[in-house]
């Protein structure tokens, strides 16, 4: 399998959920895979050797880039950067596919050779029904701006959670395409249209055509996730059960301030057991420190992002304007 870069952006609250990440690569991630870490933090990332250093033998394969090292952004949300990035950085990559990750990710196993990537070359990704889905509104927002009928997708679309595989060349095409067809840089057409990263993506191929299997190996594979809702012992127990045989696991840092002592243990234990942290005492050591600042930093985030929230709210009344 050709080699494969892993891209994650990170901002303040997800700083040690990248740690985590990447001593999780240093045990597990494929030895020639890239990495690109994309600081999205208001003034860098303070630790950035220590950062690299904990990417074990890759350490010389990963680059940390700033958002104006990829694009020029204009103003909007760290979430709403972030979509952009993940597909902008394209133009840096030099692998034939690239995996968009989120800082909540890890490796708990060595992925097989074909778990990103089909035999076929075709780029592995999970699908599923958005008929009751809460993104629904996106998926027919990102239809209607694509020219498709959204009734003929959301039965079955592409996931918009990470790990999601993108083939570089096929990004690079729609980047210019959208930048052609609208007359002005993908960044500010993505924000002025409320559009998100991976339906967009996946709707280009969609348009191009006229189905997603050309381009795509859609899976039912589940993508074991703590989110908030399962930040219970039930809930991890449930989640670990259903990663114990993959090879990516992940933690949302709006889960950690809900885990208790059960759940924490829990969690630590199978961290500890697959080699994240030396033992489960740092496991449950971590998640108290990210719980410590988890509160502090969304404040900050609440506070510096209101301004850029405003505007985002603009946008889409104007999106929704020239719509009618």
């Amino acid at each position: 399998m050709p080699a494969l870069t892993f891209v994650t952006p990170v901002f303040e609250a997800e700083v040690q959920l990248l740690g985590l990440q990447a001593r999780s690569f240093a045990r597990h991630a494929p030895s020639d895979a890239r990495v690109v870490v994309l600081d999205n933090t208001r003034r860098g990332l303070r630790e950035v050797d220590a950062l690299v250093r904990a990417y074990g033998a890759l350490a010389p394969r990963v680059r940390v880039l700033r958002p104006a090292d990829v694009t020029d952004l204009p103003t909007t949300s760290g979430w709403r950067s972030q979509q952009i990035l993940k597909l902008a950085v394209a133009r840096l990559v030099e692998t034939p596919h690239y995996v968009a990750l989120d800082a909540k990710n890890h490796f708990v196993a060595r992925p097989d050779d074909a778990f990103f990537v089909a035999a076929d070359g075709r780029a592995r990704v999970r699908a599923y029904s958005y008929t009751e889905h809460t993104l629904r509104p996106a998926l027919e927002r990102v239809c209607r701006y694509l020219g498709l009928d959204p009734a003929e997708h959301v039965g079955r679309f592409a996931a918009t959670t990470t790990p999601f595989t993108l083939d570089r060349e096929v990004v690079l095409a729609m980047l210019a395409d959208v930048e052609s067809a609208a007359g002005r840089p993908f960044a500010r057409e993505f924000l002025a249209h409320d559009l998100t990263e991976f339906f967009l993506y996946a709707g280009w191929l969609a348009r191009r055509d006229g189905t997603l299997e050309r381009t795509l190996e859609l899976t039912d594979e589940p993508n074991p996730v703590v989110w908030p809702r399962l930040a219970t012992p039930q809930g991890v127990r449930a989640v670990l059960d259903a990663g114990r045989d993959l090879p990516v696991l992940g933690l949302h840092r709006d889960a950690v301030p809900r885990l208790d002592p059960q759940a924490t243990a829990q969690l630590a234990g199978f961290w500890a057991e697959r080699g994240l942290v030396d033992a489960p005492a740092d496991g449950v050591a971590l998640v108290a420190s990210m719980r410590a600042r988890y509160d502090r930093e969304r404040r900050r985030r609440q506070i510096r992002e209101l301004p850029a929230r405003v505007l985002n709210v603009g946008r889409r009344a104007l999106a929704r304007g020239s719509r009618r």
